[in-house]
């Protein structure tokens, strides 16, 4: 199933292009992961965890052009990646009809409206493909922000374990939400 990329305006009216990734985006992809990861205390990963080298993101992106149950979109402005999202389907028959979600925003290009274009392009995907039924995802319950996307976006808490995380010493909830397609 072919992704067509779409144009969006961010909230401070910068281009953004959001479009599958392709493997010549790996060592943009890579840098872009580093460099969210090393101040996130949003994401359960540090950046030094993140052992992908150049290769590796580039075999990354190519497996998820061939699953039919997946997709990795990036947020490009101006030839320069900004944010990307993955939805990952499950390869286990039972499960092939659920994929979760995982997306990461430049920390200059936060709070501009990019995580919105992001999902609302998974979720906009995920419904002209016939094998996924549901998309979840989890994330920090002090990340007020993230929920209050993924509410706008139609997805809904079906979870919760007290203090899973372990941010700076502090235990923080993990919520699990899900949309049904």
């Amino acid at each position: 199933m072919n992704f067509l990329q779409k144009t969006y305006q961010t909230k401070s009216n910068q281009t953004i292009i959001i479009r599958e990734a392709v493997p010549e985006d790996a060592t943009q992809l890579l840098q872009l992961k580093l460099e969210y990861l090393k101040n996130t205390n949003t994401i359960p990963l540090f950046d030094y965890e993140y052992s992908n080298n150049v290769t590796e993101e580039y075999q990354l992106i190519k497996r998820y052009l061939k699953q039919p149950n997946s997709i990795l979109l990036v947020a490009e402005n101006e030839g320069n990646l900004v944010g990307n999202i993955d939805l990952t389907g499950s390869w286990r028959k039972k499960m092939s009809h659920t994929a979760v979600v995982g997306m990461g925003i430049h920390t200059t290009w936060q709070n501009q409206g990019v995580g919105t274009f992001l999902i609302q392009n998974v979720i906009d995907w995920s419904r002209q493909n016939t094998l996924i039924k549901i998309i979840w995802l989890e994330v920090y319950a002090t990340n007020k922000a993230g929920i209050a996307l993924y509410e706008k976006m139609g997805l809904k808490e079906c979870g919760r374990i007290e203090n899973f995380f372990n941010e700076n010493k502090k235990y923080i909830d993990k919520i699990t939400m899900t949309i049904n397609l």
